[in-house]
């Protein structure tokens, strides 16, 4: 039936009026793709019960759990205001609280989420290009690895995700007609998803400039011009545009003001959470490689960064701070960094930029690449990657700038949400909720492309596929600085083996990485320790040698047990003036530390 048609009084949909919102062909279409992501996803989960992480997460995921048991339980996590966003462990917990706190569970539901992103990418795909564009999106996000792979974990992207995209969703709607309940309606959805990732605020300022800019002329927010509305209406008066951000505001601060009373009533005067100050110099400090997520002069553990810094703060500041003062602290420093050095920040901005736009996945609490290819499910076969998403998507975005006004809320969240995260730093599940707007993006490109094609237009096709390419090119390479994901994997299993006790393995996995990257200070000094355990102690004084020749910059709390144990195993083989020469390397990497100095010391006595 034609969709300008009403349905006839004998038609059997004519009650329920689903023949006006989707054709049954595209129900059809929307369920298969459901299943389909559905399924992947649980295939992918099921896979993934044979990582060691699977039971035992670590890092961040860790958090998450120890979280959200402890609201299951009852009991008080952490004192004060919220240190992250709690929307995350609070589905975490409610699950646990339900169903027991088993892992398995949590992500088995979150399969299904992933089958709403789907749906979701396709409903705004459909609403921005059309049917084509939506088939071609929803099947990417469907089958994408990088989506199924976080759909596994416990972390905040498998609800950042389908929040943002029904954000968007019924942003655009505002576009075809802005009323205050879907004003409201929006704000609602970007206020929700603020709960479990504060950044998309930043984007707020950008719709509520869109408001402004729609109301030009006649200070009221307008119907668009030749969108067709579903079934013949009087259109309300629309809001001024003053009232109508301050509508869209309203509805953000819904969800957010609770957490903010909250916090006040903890001491403290925090909108959401604590932490944006901290990785704001995380990401801008003198040593950031814009990527590795560890304060510095803190240990890498979550727990022991997390003290550190704050014990770093409070004696930079000598007193006792309230966590926003914690958190302003290091954005001082940030910012002083920022304003002495600005060449060197603006290069550092441009870093994380080509790091955000490179095909890579950089994970900061598990090898993401490594793990999806060694314990993932069929997903890992499809060819489907983030170059020609990024590639095509960027054309795609400005094709739609022709529809500019109109399709805002879709292309404008591209540059908005990727500042959002350049800003501080990049790693790759900071980067998961751009995919399914890159995809609808990419596909209205590829749509474009081959009607282009058919009509040989060829004076605009040319350049399009010429910008393509180059695009291509510039993704896909990947700088030389990344350590390669098979020894970033094969080191973070020598970590979980060697914890267990199991020093052959640990032993394996760690030379794995080794071979992969020769120069990994910490798949070395590992190395070391687990084939000192198991006695081949000359294989030991080999890579504790090597791990001492990549010491400098690495953590004190590091360096002097491993010079410690490399210059212990040289005196029992009789090695003396090895071990003197290996404590002069460490007096050269040390020269003020009083702890080098006494180890030096003692191995030069011993050795004479």
């Amino acid at each position: 039936m034609n969709k300008a048609q009403s349905p006839s009084p004998a038609s059997p949909t004519s009650s329920s009026g689903l023949e006006d919102v989707l054709p049954r062909h595209e129900r059809w279409i929307l369920l298969a793709l459901f299943l389909l992501a559905v399924g992947l996803r649980l295939a992918n989960t099921f896979a993934m019960e044979a990582s060691p992480f699977f039971h035992e997460p670590t890092m961040d995921p860790r958090f998450h759990v120890e979280w959200a048991r402890a609201l299951a339980a009852g009991e008080e996590f952490l004192p004060g205001p919220f240190f992250r966003a709690p929307l995350y462990p609070w589905f975490l917990g409610a699950l646990f609280r339900l169903f027991g706190d088993g892992l398995l569970l949590p992500r088995l539901v979150q399969c299904l989420l992933g089958g709403c992103t789907t749906l979701l990418t396709f409903a705004l795909a459909r609403r921005a290009f059309g049917q084509r564009q939506a088939l071609l999106a929803g099947l990417g996000a469907a089958v994408y690895w990088v989506l199924i792979y976080f759909d596994g974990e416990l972390l905040l992207p498998t609800l950042i995700v389908p929040l943002d995209l029904l954000a968007i969703l019924l942003t655009m709607r505002l576009a075809d007609e802005t009323t205050p309940r879907r004003l409201l309606c929006a704000g609602l959805a970007w206020g929700v998803s603020a709960i479990a990732r504060p950044n998309v605020l930043l984007f707020m300022p950008c719709l509520a400039a869109w408001l402004w800019w729609r109301a030009r002329g006649t200070g009221r927010i307008t119907k668009t011009p030749g969108i067709a509305q579903s079934e013949p209406r009087t259109l309300a008066p629309a809001p001024g545009r003053l009232a109508a951000i301050s509508l869209l505001a309203l509805g953000t601060l819904i969800p957010i003001l609770p957490l903010t009373i909250f916090n006040a009533s903890r001491g403290d005067t925090v909108l959401i959470s604590s932490q944006a100050g901290v990785n704001f110099w995380i990401g801008n400090n003198p040593d950031s490689d814009g990527s590795t997520a560890i304060v510095p002069g803190t240990r890498p553990d979550w727990w022991g960064g997390y003290h550190d810094a704050i014990k770093l703060a409070e004696e930079s500041a000598g007193r006792e701070l309230l966590p926003s003062e914690v958190s302003s602290h290091y954005s001082r420093r940030a910012l002083s960094h920022i304003a002495a050095q600005p060449l060197d920040a603006a290069r550092h901005l441009l870093w994380k930029l080509k790091l955000f736009w490179t095909d890579w996945e950089l994970g900061n609490n598990q090898e993401v690449r490594f793990f999806h290819t060694r314990f993932g499910g069929p997903s890992r076969f499809i060819p489907l990657s983030f170059t020609a998403i990024a590639s095509f998507g960027l054309l795609g975005l400005i094709l739609c700038l022709r529809r500019r006004e109109h399709l805002f809320p879709l292309w404008g969240f591209v540059p908005a949400y990727t500042a959002t995260v350049v800003l501080f730093f990049v790693c790759s599940r900071f980067r998961v909720p751009l995919l399914p707007p890159l995809m609808i993006l990419a596909a209205h490109g590829l749509v474009w492309s081959y009607d282009s094609l058919r009509a040989k237009r060829w004076s605009r096709l040319l350049p399009a596929l010429t910008l393509v390419a180059l695009l291509a090119k510039t993704v896909s390479s990947v700088p030389d600085e990344f350590i390669p994901s098979a020894a970033s994997g094969h080191w973070q299993l020598g970590q979980v083996a060697a914890a267990a006790g199991r020093h052959e393995e640990a032993a394996t996995e760690l030379a794995a990485a080794v071979a992969a990257h020769p120069r990994h200070f910490h798949a070395n000094r590992e190395l070391g320790i687990a084939l000192q355990a198991i006695g081949r102690t000359d294989e030991a004084i080999a890579a504790h040698g090597r791990a001492t020749k990549l010491a400098k910059g690495q953590s004190p709390d590091l360096v002097l047990p491993l010079f410690r144990d490399h210059a212990h195993l040289l005196l029992q083989a009789g090695r003396g003036q090895e071990a003197e020469a290996s404590v002069g390397l460490l007096l050269r990497i040390m020269p003020t530390d009083p702890r080098a100095a006494d180890l030096a010391r003692a191995v030069r006595a011993l050795a004479r």
